[in-house]
């Protein structure tokens, strides 16, 4: 266990030791390769959601200075038109998109220069309660300006 005094300094993850700390902090976590980068599979409040990684350090098979928290949800019916800026002018930490026909919450972690794993079990709390947002966020209409 890491002490106050002596923190442990991570300077790239691995699906591995995101899977780990997403367990340690209450959640199931599996590492599924899918060819290209190994990816670890999740859920959060009910929601299913996947963590990619994205930019590999030179020579290191496996270890990335980068990950990314995903969400896809399939879209059923019409959205309204403001959705989407309206969670991204008003949330911070995460970004909403449309890609066909899936709404995909995403939010980004960086490791680059070195983080302590508090970070990272802090950033896994954030993404919790950024799921939580956009699961009420989604309940309730999204109010548009009327012209003046």
């Amino acid at each position: 266990m890491n002490t106050p005094e002596s923190p442990v300094i991570l300077d790239h993850l691995t699906a591995e030791v995101v899977a780990e700390i997403l367990r340690r902090s209450g959640y199931r976590a599996s590492v599924v390769e899918n060819g290209r980068a190994p990816q670890v599979h999740s859920a959060a409040q009910g929601l299913g959601f996947l963590v990619g990684f994205g930019n590999p350090l030179e020579g290191a098979d496996g270890r990335y200075a980068d990950c990314g928290f995903q969400c896809w949800i399939g879209i059923q019916g019409e959205l309204p038109a403001d959705l989407v800026p309206t969670w991204n002018h008003t949330m911070r930490f995460a970004r909403l998109s449309r890609q066909g026909e899936h709404l995909v919450l995403s939010m980004d972690v960086v490791v680059a220069g070195g983080v302590t794993e508090n970070y990272l079990v802090a950033q896994c709390e954030l993404w919790d309660r950024v799921i939580r947002d956009f699961i009420m966020f989604l309940r309730k209409p999204v109010q548009t300006e009327s012209p003046e």
